[in-house]
C-alpha cells in the first residue's frame, strides 16, 4: 500500500506542511499559523475538540482569518461548488470557515465489514479525485470512525484500513500521496448514540478534511505583510 500510514504526530518529521497536521498533533514548533502576521483562530475558543470531532478541530486549528482568510474562503467555497455538483449525493459536504468536510457514510463506500471500496462509489469518488486535483493548493485529511460493535482493535484497525483505501484510491486517481494524511480514530468519536441502529450508521462514517496547504497561506501572508488583498 503506498499510501503514508505514519501517525499525524509521526508526519511532522516529513516534509508535508504543519498547516493540517497541526489540527491533530500535539504539534508545538514555530508554525505558520503562529508566525503569520494574520489574525489566527484557537479551536479551543470555538468549541472544537480532538478527541471529540478531530475533523472540526483540523479545520479551526488550520486557520489564518483577517481580511486576506477571505482569499482562502474563496476558495474553498468554489471547490465545495465543484464538489456538491460531482458527488451526487453521496457525501454530506460543508463548508466551515477556511475549511470543507465531507462526511461519506461506510455503508455507501464499502460492503460490511470490509475496507475493500465498492464498485458503486468508485465513479463518484473518481470525481471527488478530479476535484481534489483541480484545487491543488490544498491538504488532505482522510479519516476513519465506527461504531462501537465488536472490540476496540477491531474497530481502530478497520477504521484505519477504511480510510487507508479511500485515500489510496485518490492517490491511484491522481491526488498526490504527500497531500494526503490518513488517520483511524476507530470507535473513539461518535456522532451519535450506538444504542440504536441509526446512530450506529451515522458513526460508521469516513470524514474528508481539505484545507489551504502552506504554498497558499504563504500567499496569504505575504498580502498581511504588503497590506495588500489576495485577489483571485
Amino acid at each position: 500500500m503506498n499510501t503514508i500510514k505514519k501517525s499525524v504526530k509521526s508526519l511532522l518529521l516529513v516534509s508535508m506542511s504543519c498547516s493540517l497536521i497541526l489540527g491533530l498533533s500535539d504539534c508545538t514548533s514555530t508554525s505558520f499559523l503562529s508566525r503569520t502576521k494574520g489574525k489566527t483562530v484557537s479551536p479551543a475558543k470555538h468549541g472544537q475538540s480532538k478527541s471529540k470531532d478531530p475533523a472540526n478541530y483540523a479545520i479551526s486549528a488550520s486557520v489564518v482569518g483577517g481580511l486576506p482568510g477571505t482569499r482562502i474562503e474563496q476558495y474553498m467555497e468554489q471547490q465545495t461548488i465543484q464538489l456538491r455538483q460531482q458527488l451526487g449525493g453521496i457525501a454530506q459536504i460543508e463548508r466551515l470557515g477556511e475549511g470543507i468536510k465531507m462526511t461519506f457514510q461506510s455503508a455507501i463506500l464499502y460492503p460490511e465489514g470490509s475496507y475493500v471500496l465498492s464498485n458503486d462509489p468508485q465513479p463518484f469518488v473518481k470525481k471527488l479525485a478530479q476535484v481534489l486535483q483541480d484545487f491543488k493548493d490544498t491538504e488532505i485529511l482522510v479519516a476513519g470512525h465506527t461504531d462501537s460493535q465488536g472490540s476496540l482493535k477491531v474497530n481502530q484497525a478497520l477504521s484505519e484500513k477504511r480510510a487507508e483505501a479511500l485515500a489510496d484510491f485518490l492517490q491511484a486517481h491522481g491526488v498526490p500521496q504527500l497531500r494526503i494524511v490518513t488517520e483511524g480514530f476507530g470507535e473513539t468519536t461518535p456522532k451519535a448514540s450506538n444504542k440504536t441502529l441509526d446512530g450506529r450508521r451515522q458513526n460508521q462514517r469516513v470524514e474528508v478534511v481539505v484545507v489551504a496547504n502552506q504554498r497558499l497561506k504563504e500567499e496569504v501572508r505575504k498580502a498581511v505583510e504588503s497590506g495588500s488583498v489576495v485577489q483571485n
